[in-house]
């Protein structure tokens, strides 16, 4: 395609000339004997360039330069001036208006083609630029920057158009919480966290082609902000069941990855949401998704949520937490409650367990179940966790004045969560709490999950070393739920692990469970520790895991988790 040229000329023989000339050199020539008539060949045909006579009737060719600059499809349109003038003054001020080059007539033909040429290689290169920048700017703007996906902007637009399309079966979101995320940040450099995402970024999108094969459905995978990952089936039909996708994301996106030579546990949670009516909105469908994600985290297990429009309240009801929790310490409505331990043989007290309750002013008291998950989500875990340490110090100090004289002090056991494990001030808050209370370090045991443990093998290491340098007893809770790895377990300073209820709940019935806790027990104390079983309910229980050899025994058996004023009055009724 031949380049284009409008020419603004009121002398007709320089207007005949220039159109003769430039049509011969291969331009495709349109000519205007004033500004006004040009400015309309110029809107219509969007030429290459503009060649103007300065001084013409009805409008000049400054005039000309100032409309085409304010107008936003001919702004970008070179313009060289054509003057008989070779005042400064005059050619400035043409250029300050928006021409991008000037010829003094008269002018020689090869200056003339030279300037041309000159000017639209220079406008043909600055539109390749802008086109670059354009393709640069939408990338950013629609597309991640560490894993190059769809990112939420781009989410939105298409789910709108799949919840435009009446042709197809409406759009399901599934939406994967990297819950763990915040702690990796921290174990990990900036580098290696990018590229765990990455890695995470790929399973999901094998997870979304393996579904295409068996679902039909297409799909798109994207990231909705740093620590969530989205799946967006664009024709789901509506009576799927989304439940088994949401399921097979939760257990693939669990699996260990691999970062710098280290395998990392990613903990996860899956929210998911089906279009709910033909006139819903985008931002109204993501709201769902966001409110299925929430409600997914405060599970303890399970960590996956379907939202259905009838059960908004319900998941609006773990925001309400969320935010009432930020002020639950300083308004003193969190409360201490203390399980006994006892010894398998003989029951004898060895201490008890800590655990938090919150008592909300409106709702009254929340289990566990409900807050700790939000809690640690949103990072008041810490403080949360703080605080009941050192409560749980300055309570086992004020234990002794109810034991018999020459009694042995009472151990209290406390929960890490996996931020407080990860938190750079956990040194200082054990070291705080011991120095309140004036608790002996060897009294207070720290339990940390095995999840959390698994998380970063290395990091676990020394935060337990640094930890046990203090005198501290150091326990593994939840053993068997999670991914150990044996071998680090053996280098772990642990004095104790904790057999998880769950394998102690069908204990009686059940062979399976009981050889794993057999498997667990032996396994322990051949890595030189003692073993606890919780969740011990009924006798049987007790004298089965006592045959086992498990060393101590937590449960309702023995006693439930009583709130800190009234353990004193437990403790003098036992040793009366």
């Amino acid at each position: 395609m031949s380049q284009r040229i409008v020419i603004a000329e009121d002398e007709t023989d320089i207007r005949v000339n220039l159109t003769r000339l430039l049509s011969l050199e291969g331009y495709e020539v349109w000519a205007a004997p004033n500004g006004r008539s040009a400015f309309d060949l110029v809107r219509q045909h969007l030429p290459d360039l503009v060649l103007s006579d300065v001084m013409m009737p009805e409008m000049t060719g400054h005039a000309l330069v100032q409309a085409m600059r304010a107008n936003s499809l001919t702004a970008h349109i070179p313009t060289v001036l054509l003057t008989a003038k070779a005042d400064r003054s005059d050619l400035r001020e043409g250029m300050n208006l928006g021409a991008d080059d000037y010829l003094t007539k008269p002018f020689q033909r090869d200056e003339l083609l030279d300037c041309i040429r000159a000017q639209v290689e220079k406008a043909a290169a600055k539109q390749v630029a802008a086109r670059q920048l354009a393709s640069q700017a939408h990338q950013m703007a629609h597309f991640d920057a560490v894993t190059a996906l769809p990112n939420r902007t781009h989410l939105l637009l298409l789910l709108s158009q799949a919840l435009r399309d009446e042709e197809n079966a409406g759009p399901a979101l599934w939406v994967i919480g990297l819950d763990s995320l915040p702690q990796m940040a921290q174990f990990m450099g900036v580098g290696m966290l990018d590229d765990a995402l990455r890695q995470l970024a790929r399973r999901l999108s094998q997870v979304a082609t393996e579904s295409v094969h068996l679902t039909g459905c297409r799909y798109t995978v994207g990231r909705l902000g740093d620590d969530r990952l989205v799946l967006m089936a664009h024709n789901w039909p509506q009576d799927r069941p989304m439940d088994a996708l949401a399921l097979g994301l939760l257990q693939a996106m669990s699996h260990a990855i691999t970062v710098d030579g280290q395998e990392q546990f990613p903990v996860i949670s899956v929210g998911a949401c089906a279009q709910a009516t033909s006139q819903e909105r985008p931002d109204a469908m993501m709201a769902r998704l966001d409110l299925a994600l929430a409600a997914a985290r405060t599970r303890s297990a399970h960590r996956m949520v379907v939202h259905e429009p009838s059960s908004a309240s319900e998941l609006s009801a773990a925001f309400r937490l969320h935010n009432d929790l930020h002020r639950s310490v300083e308004r003193n409505e969190l409360q201490a409650y203390f399980q006994p331990q006892v010894m398998a043989t003989d029951n004898r007290l060895l201490g008890f367990e800590a655990l938090m309750r919150w008592n909300h002013p409106e709702l009254g008291l929340i289990s566990p179940v409900r807050f700790i998950p939000i809690a640690e989500d949103n990072g008041q875990i810490v403080p949360m966790g703080a605080w009941v340490m050192q409560e749980a110090c300055r309570q086992a100090v004020q234990w002794q004045d109810a034991l018999p004289q020459g009694s042995t002090p009472l151990r209290v056991a406390v929960n890490l969560s996996l931020r407080q494990f990860s938190d750079r001030e956990l040194l200082n808050h054990v070291h705080h709490a011991l120095e309140a209370s004036g608790l002996n370090p060897t009294q207070l045991e720290l339990e940390v999950t095995e999840s959390t443990a698994m998380l970063d093998l290395q990091h676990t290491l020394d935060v337990l070393k640094q930890l046990k340098n203090l005198g501290l007893k150091l326990a593994i809770d939840d053993f068997g739920t999670g991914y150990s790895s044996l071998a680090y377990l053996k280098r772990f300073p642990l004095d104790v692990l904790k057999v998880d209820q769950s394998f102690v709940r069908q204990l009686c019935t059940n062979r399976e469970d009981r050889a794993i806790a057999g498997a667990v027990i032996n396994l322990a104390h051949s890595l030189g520790l003692d073993v606890i079983a919780e969740g011990v309910e009924i006798q049987a229980q007790h004298d089965l895991l006592r045959d086992m050899g498990c060393d101590q025994i937590q449960g309702y058996l023995h006693g439930r988790p009583l709130p800190s004023d009234e353990v004193r009055d437990w403790l003098s009724g036992r040793f009366r």
